[in-house]
């Protein structure tokens, strides 16, 4: 095998792994900033009288939340009115922690746009190769990607049925580096703000909407490819007559 058949073929493994990590860092951008999922968490888990606040005060607490971790705000210090006073809202190390979840938006972002961008550029190369051969390697790739991507949510999922709170705890030693995320409810807001059940729902949201992706990718490959697979058939048999 030559350098022209090989860097392809390792080109197209890349992409084979690549496809489903876009789609899951990107499924996690969207429903993490999706400020009408928080409003309707913290109405089914009765978040605000919990906190002794106004739903409108929590929503812009929320709000202000979401702008730190997307880079469109220095920090977390303001006040919010809690139990009819005016309150400084994050203890220092609710701050302390998410500065650690902002590094790993931070990071989730570069690495999603880095590989997404490897993606476009590869899929651009492949879809100027002659007589649509490009096009069924592509679909032929997105078709692999796709259930590639299925065996590692598939088995999220059964950990997640079988105990969130045990793969929720080991996603925090794996991926933070201190122990910040141990939070006091007596002291921390952000654990009384966001508890585990609206992360348990946050998690399947994401699971589901990235697996609902990857059988949209399989359809429109298999239309194309089942497509193409007629187009041949009749092509040849007009050749033989």
């Amino acid at each position: 095998m030559n350098i022209k058949e090989f860097l392809p073929r390792v080109a197209g493994v890349v992409f084979i792994l690549l496809l489903p990590v876009v789609l899951i860092l990107t499924d996690v951008q969207v429903i993490a900033f999706d400020r009408s999922y928080y409003t309707a968490e913290y109405i089914k888990y009765g978040i605000p009288k919990a906190l002794g606040m106004e739903m409108g005060e929590l929503e812009q607490a929320t709000e202000k939340l979401l702008q730190y971790l997307d880079n469109k705000r220095e920090d977390l210090n303001f006040k919010s009115v809690v139990k009819g006073q005016p309150v400084e809202f994050f203890s220092p190390r609710d701050k302390q922690h998410m500065v650690d979840v902002k590094g790993l938006f931070t990071a989730g972002r570069y690495i999603r746009n880095a590989a997404a961008a490897f993606i476009a550029v590869f899929a651009f190369w492949l879809l100027r190769r002659k007589e649509g051969s490009g096009l069924s390697r592509l679909t032929g790739l997105g078709t692999a990607a796709a259930v590639a991507g299925f065996v590692p949510i598939f088995l999220l999922i059964i950990l997640m049925n079988l105990d969130f709170y045990k793969y929720f705890t080991l996603f925090h030693l794996i991926f933070f580096k201190n122990d910040l995320w141990l939070l006091d409810p007596a002291q921390d807001r952000l654990i009384n703000m966001f508890p585990q059940d609206i992360f348990t729902d946050m998690a399947f949201r994401i699971s589901y909407f990235y697996m609902a992706e990857l059988v949209l990718i399989l359809a429109v490959c298999g239309v194309y490819r089942y497509s193409a697979a007629r187009r041949r058939k009749k092509d040849r048999i007009i050749r033989d007559h």
